[in-house]
């Protein structure tokens, strides 16, 4: 069962939303949108596959892009083991002298 903080990952989810209308759509429910978004927190919350809901796999989904993110390096600018102060303030320099 998720936990309220997965429930509310899943139901505040814009995405989500977006492909639960979309296949409210394609449903042919009446209001889609209004209908998606009056009853987000049961289709979040709703046994779809042997005890799991859509936000059960959604904190699921969610942890392994964490992980996935975590263990994934910063861009090369921001990453100040890779392109040191040192790297900066050389470059600097040698411009300055040029």
């Amino acid at each position: 069962m998720a936990t309220t903080t997965q429930h509310i990952n899943a139901r505040n989810d814009p995405d989500l939303l977006d492909r639960f209308i979309a296949s409210a759509e394609q449903a042919d429910i009446d209001n889609a949108s209004q209908w998606v978004q009056a009853n987000m927190g049961k289709l979040v919350g709703v046994d779809v596959d042997g005890g799991q809901t859509v936000a059960d796999v959604h904190a699921y989904a969610k942890e392994t892009r964490d992980v996935y993110i975590d263990a994934t390096p910063d861009r090369p600018g921001v990453d100040l083991v890779a392109v040191t102060d040192s790297h900066l303030t050389a470059a600097i320099t040698a411009v300055r002298t040029i």
